[in-house]
C-alpha cells in the first residue's frame, strides 16, 4: 500500500513513479539505515539516499506518533 499509494502521488506532482515509491514506499517502511542500504543497491539507485534517510526518520516518527495515541485506547 505505501509503494502504490507513493508511486502515484509521486506521478501526481511529476516525479519518476519508481522513484518515489522506492524512496517514500519501501523506505519508510524498512529497518533504518541498513534496510536503505539494502533497498537502494537492490534497485541500484544508490543516488537516492539522502531522500531515504530523510523517509526512515519520518517514517519512525509519524509510526511512534501513532502508536502513542492508539495504544491507550486499548490499555
Amino acid at each position: 500500500g505505501a509503494v502504490l499509494g507513493a508511486a502515484l502521488l509521486g506521478k501526481a506532482v511529476g516525479f519518476y513513479p519508481i522513484e518515489s515509491a522506492i524512496t517514500a514506499g519501501l523506505c519508510m517502511a524498512n529497518m533504518g539505515g541498513t534496510g536503505d542500504v539494502a533497498v537502494l543497491s537492490a534497485s541500484k539507485r544508490m543516488q537516492l539516499m539522502p531522500f531515504a534517510q530523510i523517509a526512515s526518520r519520518l517514517g519512525g516518527a509519524i509510526i511512534l506518533l501513532l502508536a502513542g495515541l492508539i495504544i491507550p485506547l486499548f490499555i
